[in-house]
């Protein structure tokens, strides 16, 4: 009997304990960055997703994922099973990327994996194509702000050697992916979110049981409009009411209810207000593409300050658009009232950036603008 308590005490929870002020610290192989903040790295790696797929490319990995607004993270997209998906959610671009910091004084330190947006792998790819490539090139990467733009700057260093981007490649699947490539993590990833949202279901299901119990409990509970005012009394109920009620004055009687006539009219106009502002705003967010390929606009306004065009056309109405990472503008010709020809997709926060602004050349036929 002894022996049977101690292996079921050996078998039960165990608590993962600190047990030095160096595991106190949790390093993370994960780089993340504040606004304003920056860093400078080796890319282990080239934008290239074609590469990867074929196996050439083990420092990259681009895949798709939702913003779970209540749960505040990214998931990732998992196809055909997907949740978003079904629910009519798109998905958005993702790509995670290893860097190499020669400079870290502890070796464990030394390779990072880092998460780029749609905006930021657009950019990196621009670079790729104007330096023949980056793997192995030192970069420096700041964030602008907290609505996901970055700059991008390919640094004149000495690039690595083959010898050392095959040693340190070799080094990130070993120290950090452990034998499962990039996928693996991504993997891993999907695999904890998809546990968390069956547990939410499950509190959920909980929660509605336990609705449905107290309801039965006291069924007489009284109820409120949409805007947080009790809902009037059942007619029912009026005749339970004691005698002395029933003797009350009958002006004080009409007064009450033309009270009562004019606070439903106010609940219904507020009502009213409510849904035609919701109404507004559906189609507001309706009217913002996914993202725009030569579209024709006329620029409304510029504020040059935080680098924000407003411009409108037949097709979309009027539009903000956030100037993208390294593009410039002649202000001199592109201002108010000028007609631009524009590329825009949106990033995680569903603004949309600019990716190309121009003049719209004087003779032509302008292209139309794609969802």
């Amino acid at each position: 009997m002894a022996q049977l308590r101690r292996t079921r005490r050996d078998r039960g929870p165990k608590i993962r304990t600190v047990r030095s002020r160096e595991e106190r610290k949790r390093p993370s192989v994960f780089l993340r960055l504040k606004a304003d903040e920056s860093f400078r790295g080796v890319a282990l790696f080239e934008p290239d997703p074609e590469a990867s797929e074929k196996g050439e490319n083990p420092g990259y990995y681009e895949y798709y994922d939702h913003y779970d607004k209540a749960g505040n993270t990214y998931v990732p997209c998992s196809g055909e099973d997907c949740p978003f998906c079904a629910a009519n959610d798109n998905p958005s671009t993702r790509a995670l990327s290893a860097w190499y910091f020669p400079d870290a004084g502890d070796q464990k330190d030394q390779i990072k994996l880092f998460t780029m947006n749609f905006s930021t792998v657009e950019a990196l790819t621009d670079e790729a194509e104007e330096e023949d490539g980056i793997l192995g090139k030192k970069i420096r990467i700041k964030r602008l702000d907290d609505r996901g733009n970055y700059r991008i700057k390919v640094l004149p260093d000495k690039p690595l050697t083959k010898k050392q981007q095959t040693e340190l490649l070799k080094r990130l699947e070993e120290e950090i992916l452990q034998g499962n490539g990039m996928e693996g993590l991504v993997v891993a990833q999907l695999k904890r979110q998809i546990e968390r949202l069956k547990a939410l279901d499950l509190l959920e299901d909980d929660s509605d049981e336990d609705d449905d119990d107290d309801e039965d409990e006291a069924p007489k509970r009284r109820t409120t409009t949409r805007r947080g005012k009790p809902a009037p009394e059942p007619e029912d109920e009026e005749d339970d009411e004691d005698d002395e009620d029933e003797d009350e004055d009958e002006d004080d009687e009409n007064d009450e209810a033309e009270d009562e006539d004019t606070d439903d009219d106010d609940e219904e106009d507020e009502d009213e207000e409510d849904e035609e502002d919701e109404e507004a705003e559906d189609e507001e967010e309706e009217g913002a593409p996914d993202k725009i390929a030569a579209g024709v606009f006329t620029i409304v306004k510029i504020n040059r300050k935080d680098e924000i065009f407003d411009m409108e056309n037949e097709e979309h109405g009027e539009l903000k658009m956030w100037l993208g990472d390294g593009l410039d503008v002649d202000y001199e010709a592109i201002k108010k009232g000028a007609v631009v020809v524009v590329d825009a997709a949106q990033d995680d926060e569903g603004d949309l950036i600019l990716t190309a602004i121009k003049l719209k050349p004087a003779r032509g036929r302008p292209r139309k603008t794609t969802k």
